[in-house]
């Protein structure tokens, strides 16, 4: 699955164990540059109690990213 995103973008992520998450990219990894070959996505929620850290997680924890205007 590509999870490119621009940063800046707000996105709202469902990851394989169906939580959610609401936020804004802060930056994508290739999985060229990642350690485990895997592309990576870190993101800064907007809500809940992750709001405001930034959270990464890789392709493989993700099932769906929609863009949010």
């Amino acid at each position: 699955m590509d999870i490119y995103n621009d940063s800046g973008e707000k996105i709202k992520v469902t990851f394989t164990d169906n939580q959610t998450l609401i936020g804004i990219v802060d930056h994508w990894t290739s999985s060229a540059d990642s350690e485990d070959d895997v592309q990576e996505l870190t993101i800064k929620p907007i809500e809940g109690e992750l709001k405001g850290r930034l959270v990464n997680f890789n392709e493989k924890e993700i099932k769906k990213i929609e863009i949010i205007e």
